[in-house]
């Protein structure tokens, strides 16, 4: 497909055109007005820039042979014929009705069709010039040639528009006197009186009134006498003063039109197919007299548009940069406040903004964005686009509707009933987990080295491939460059390791490292890779003096480091690392740390997905999914949820407030900080729904009172792993709530210590989880994760630990990424500075990674719609029962729905 033009913000702007095209709020259609926005071209080849983009959105609203949306888009011949002659809006409106998108049903534009056979009647010099009698039975004939039920009155009225009848005698007679008033005369007055009811006495529908600045109401004067005497003052003026009143009225009816036709509705099948905005597409002429015309068209677009409250189109025009500005009657270049582009200027990254934060109906004409193109490239070069993808139908809104009628019908009638009740009487009440056909994982086995032994392996992985790349490069074959990686120490003993990430996080680095290696070997263009691995003790405690030192050696003259990757968990102390990096302006990619509040700047990026997607999704899964067991069988979604969090802990704090805050129905909190009143905690009130607690056995009775008042409450519990086995302990024999079913939904920090078993002891527990990827063997993996997954096999065992949690993966992803910004450095530039790096993150990078698809576009953090997957804890290990999210890049590989058949559909991301 031919692009459009390649440059800073085109991206950006093409994201939000589509968003103004195809907007996700119903309502914004009918409620939030766009300003023009007008492309310009600079340059000896302005012209052929400023098609070049115009071909580019035309093939995204046109891609295979058929409208996607209402368009209608005109050319620089068209509208130089055009200037000064017949207003644009004449084939704009025709154009628009031509090739509606399939299965969508017409535009009912009737004031457009009215107003334009005033305007034609205008502008035909042979025409007599018509009183308001005239001009009706003129607009009724045109009217008759468009509507089958009128034409079919008027025939049986007589075959001529004066009456005149077939047949000898009285028939012939009897026909003239009763069979034309009938058929005729009385159906065009009625229509004609419907014209004036509508535009000059309804207050709602009144625009013409408006525009003329006639009172509304009983009073008013018939519509037809009004426009004669418009129509017979017209032609007494200057006729480029004429054809600019009839652009006038044209666009104030066609917008009215479609103001109409785009008022969201859930009843009508025709309102419920209009999703889309229309769009009018223009593309100036070179020549003065050409583009002045563009100019006026979109000056009086916006007035019509704020006169008539319509919001429902979009336009964009392209003209050269030198034909713009030339409105002025003198000829001589018009000022920024003259023309119709005398609006705000700036690049495309700044409409893109303005496009999308317009919001309501503004009190005067939006001026239009002035936008400059990006210098010209090569149309192969071009930005590639994808189509705009609108809501496609199976049915037309006339099928649809009389299937309706049908089932209604049927529904009505004694089967139909019979029916209903047996389809109703048995609700799904199937838990979710359980299905034999998901792949499992399955339960790891702990190593019998010590935890201290299995972290130095890891390293000593990375020293050799550090002495590899030392090897290479110093024999003068190829680039290399320093990653520093920023880990957490390793637990103490074979028990800390289910709640401790350092080993799998250093793993994923090392089988990145060396694959990216192998890569650099083959491919010259492609940068060797050393890893400086730097253990910020336990808890990341010495994080934010760690990432001092960094910033200090990246200072020194000849520093080959380009950046960091690390930070498995989200604390304040690596909090504070990330932002001493930034404020170096070291580039960073996050792991498995999945705080929003950890993006404390631009130099921030991270492969794992937020906890406010998280949060999201976990609290779609509570209240749709049959996850509370009553003790039969049987499950149903939760009604209630207790959050239990610790309020010092940044993770627990974030995640725990976002699922209460999505998951509706007024949670109650539990805040508990290990350590009880002597962790800093102050014992106060509290807010509403909110209690704190010292103590894991108080923490356990609080959630006991909760479930037996409530016994389709979900624990969510959003703290860490470790004290979560301890609550478990308490909650099983100290509590009131002995023998209970209990269902937890907990975070990733779970994950490991869930995977080797830690909690398969208790019947009474249904426990949910989430994790950042799905089980090795799963048919939905990736090639890439199908490697990863062998690679780890073969290197470190198929039943170990950390092989299905996502934590290695999520490593590797993340030298994946900054591996790719230094790649794309060194292609372009031939220079891998960290400046360098950081601009090819900041433009964006889209690769396939082992833990899902890595869409990391312009401007954003953290790849779109990135995995997750929320596991059942079952006693032959951990099966799927959710995955949403992009696994691979192609539409098959995107997890859309979730639920038995697909029931329900997966929150995505903006």
């Amino acid at each position: 497909m031919p692009g459009f033009t390649e440059g800073e913000g085109a991206e950006e702007f093409i994201e939000a055109l589509k968003g103004a095209v195809v907007p996700r709020d119903r309502k914004a259609k009918g409620r939030d007005l766009l300003p023009p926005v007008l492309l310009l071209a600079d340059g000896e080849r302005a012209a052929a820039h400023a098609h070049q983009a115009m071909r580019g959105l035309r093939r995204m609203l046109y891609p295979d042979g058929a409208k996607r949306v209402p368009y209608a888009a005109l050319g620089p011949d068209e509208i130089r014929a055009a200037a000064g002659r017949r207003p644009l809006t004449l084939d704009l409106g025709r154009e628009l009705c031509v090739d509606v998108p399939r299965r969508t049903g017409r535009l009912r534009l009737t004031d457009f069709f009215l107003t334009r056979d005033i305007v034609e009647q205008a502008q035909d010099p042979r025409a007599p010039e018509p009183d308001g009698r005239a001009l009706r039975d003129h607009c009724y004939a045109q009217r008759i040639a468009r509507g089958p039920l009128l034409r079919a009155l008027w025939t049986l009225g007589g075959d001529s528009a004066e009456g005149g009848t077939a047949g000898p005698g009285w028939v012939a007679e009897l026909r003239r006197l009763l069979m034309r008033p009938l058929f005729q005369l009385l159906p065009r007055w009625w229509w004609g009186r419907r014209r004036t009811r509508l535009l000059l006495r309804s207050t709602r529908r009144g625009w013409y009134a408006d525009w003329r600045r006639i009172s509304h109401g009983r009073t008013a004067e018939d519509f037809f006498e009004n426009a004669a005497r418009l129509l017979r003052a017209e032609r007494g003026r200057d006729p480029e003063a004429a054809v600019g009143r009839w652009e006038e009225l044209l666009l104030h009816a066609l917008l009215a039109d479609l103001r109409r036709a785009a008022r969201p509705g859930r009843i009508s099948p025709w309102r419920r197919r209009r999703r889309t905005r229309c769009v009018f597409l223009l593309e100036l002429p070179e020549g003065a007299a050409g583009a002045a015309a563009g100019e006026r068209f979109l000056e009086r677009y916006a007035e019509a548009a704020r006169d008539t409250r319509c919001a429902a189109v979009v336009v964009v025009a392209a003209s050269p940069a030198g034909a713009v500005g030339v409105s002025r009657a003198d000829g001589a270049a018009s000022s920024p406040a003259d023309g119709a582009t005398a609006g705000e200027s700036g690049g495309l990254g700044r409409a893109a903004a303005r496009l999308r934060g317009a919001s309501g109906m503004p009190s005067r004409a939006p001026r239009p964005l002035r936008a400059a193109l990006p210098a010209p490239v090569p149309e192969s070069e071009g930005l590639d686009l994808d189509p705009v993808s609108p809501r496609t139908f199976r049915l037309g809104p006339a099928a649809e509707l009389a299937l309706t009628g049908v089932v209604v019908a049927a529904l009505l009638s004694a089967p139909g009933v019979w029916l209903l009740d047996r389809v109703t009487d048995e609700p799904d009440r199937g838990c979710l987990g359980g299905a034999s056909s998901e792949v499992v994982a399955g339960r790891p086995e702990l190593s019998a080295d010590s935890p201290r032994k299995q972290y130095e392996d890891a390293r000593r992985l990375i020293r050799e491939e550090n002495a590899r790349v030392d090897r290479e490069v110093g024999d003068g074959d190829g680039t290399a460059r320093t990653v520093v990686h920023i880990g957490s120490d390793v637990a103490a003993d074979q028990e800390g390791q289910r709640y401790n990430a350092a080993v799998p996080e250093l793993r994923g680095i090392a089988l990145a490292q060396r694959a990216l290696n192998d890569e650099a070997r083959n491919d010259s263009q492609k940068v060797w890779l050393r890893v400086d691995s730097r253990n910020a003790g336990d808890d990341f405690a010495n994080a934010p003096r760690i990432a001092r030192q960094v910033a200090e050696d990246a200072r020194k003259k000849g520093s080959r480091i380009i950046g960091v990757v690390g930070f498995s968990k989200s604390l304040k102390q690596t909090q504070e690392a990330v932002r001493i990096l930034g404020g170096a302006r070291i580039p960073v990619v996050g792991t498995t740390a999945t705080a929003d509040l950890m993006q404390v700047d631009g130099y921030y990026r991270r492969v794992a997905p937020t906890d406010s997607r998280e949060a999201a999704i976990e609290a779609d899964f509570a209240r749709r999914g049959n996850i509370m067991d009553d003790g039969t069988g049987s499950c149903s979604p939760a009604r209630a949820a207790v959050v239990v969090k610790d309020p010092r802990d940044l993770y627990s704090d974030e995640i725990g407030t976002l699922f209460a805050e999505r998951f509706g129905a007024r949670p109650f909190t539990l805040e508990y900080t290990p350590g009880g009143r002597s962790g800093g905690i102050a014992q106060g009130p509290g807010q509403d729904g909110v209690a704190r607690k010292d103590s894991i056995g108080e923490l356990a009775d609080a959630v006991c009172e909760r479930v037996i008042a409530n016994p389709r409450t979900v624990v969510y519990w959003a703290s860490r792993a470790l004290q979560f086995s301890a609550f478990l302990d308490d909650f099983g024999d100290n509590t009131a709530c002995e023998g209970r079913k209990l269902t937890v939904l907990g975070g990733n920090d779970l994950t490991t210590a869930a995977l080797a078993g830690e909690y398969a002891d208790r019947p009474w527990l249904r426990l949910y989880h989430t994790v950042h990827v799905l089980p090795a063997g799963h048919p939905r993996l990736s090639d890439i994760a199908k490697k990863f997954n062998a690679d780890y096999a073969r290197d470190f065992g198929s039943h170990d630990l950390w092989r299905d949690d996502g934590r290695a993966a999520l490593a590797y992803d993340a030298m994946q990424l900054m591996a790719e910004a230094a790649n794309r450095a060194f292609r372009s530039t031939d220079n891998v500075e960290r400046s360098n790096v950081q601009i090819g993150l900041d433009n964006g990078i889209r690769k396939q990674g082992a833990s899902g698809y890595l869409d990391v576009g312009r401007g954003r953090s953290v790849p779109r719609d990135k995995p997750l997957v929320i596991l059942h804890h079952t006693d032959r290990g951990s099966e799927p029962v959710l995955y949403c999210g992009a696994f691979t890049q192609n539409p098959a590989g995107r997890a859309t729905h979730w639920g038995p058949r697909g029931k329900f559909s997966c929150p995505r991301d903006s």
